[in-house]
């Protein structure tokens, strides 16, 4: 899949579009296929190296986002396959 990556704490310049491994989600995730995403101070803020992702967190910027559900963790159960 593809990414924005952020290679090193800085500015908008430190933005790069990458390939990365697909996600592997947890139990209770869910895994979803973005098709609009917005980016708050809290991914400024990781961007420039002044707010780190919580542990076990996606290291990607992009904590906002909409699309549809293509897969559920075993403890889902609010969720389901193709849910928006």
């Amino acid at each position: 899949m593809k990414a924005i990556v952020i290679t090193t704490p800085g500015g908008p310049e430190v933005l790069q579009l990458q390939e990365v491994d697909d996600p592997q989600f947890k139990d209770d995730e869910v895994l979803i296929r973005v098709h609009a995403t917005a980016l708050n101070r809290a991914d400024t803020l990781q961007r420039k190296g002044a707010y780190p992702p919580p542990q076990g967190a996606s290291p990607y910027p992009g904590l906002e986002c909409s699309g549809i559900i293509e897969s559920v963790g075993k403890n889902v159960s609010k969720w389901k396959i193709g849910d928006q």
